[in-house]
């Protein structure tokens, strides 16, 4: 794993509720930027956002994935990627 900007590589588990992490990172770099990974206490889904990606992974249960896939605001944007290949990387990425 390579550090982004002011970053030594390691992680930092912040307990936080939605409030929060809307809030987060409001230094003028960062602004806007949700943290990297957020999930609820029992980890039965999970958002990745992390600062060198420019998209964003979602999973979670199978109705989950179908309410993102199927949502009239996400559908044309939102791409199912298949696990058995063990790359997240969306179509029309390349990993690096």
């Amino acid at each position: 794993m390579k550090p982004g900007p002011n970053d030594d590589g390691r992680y930092v588990l912040v307990e936080a509720g939605p409030e929060q992490a809307g809030a987060w990172r409001e230094r003028e770099h960062w602004k806007g930027c949700l943290p990297d990974l957020m999930f609820p206490a029992d980890r039965s889904w999970l958002v990745s956002t992390l600062w060198d990606d420019d998209w964003m992974c979602i999973g979670g249960s199978r109705g989950l994935v179908d309410a993102f896939l199927t949502h009239p605001d996400l559908r044309h944007r939102a791409r199912e990627v298949d696990p058995s290949l063990k790359d997240a990387t969306p179509p029309g990425h390349t990993a690096i």
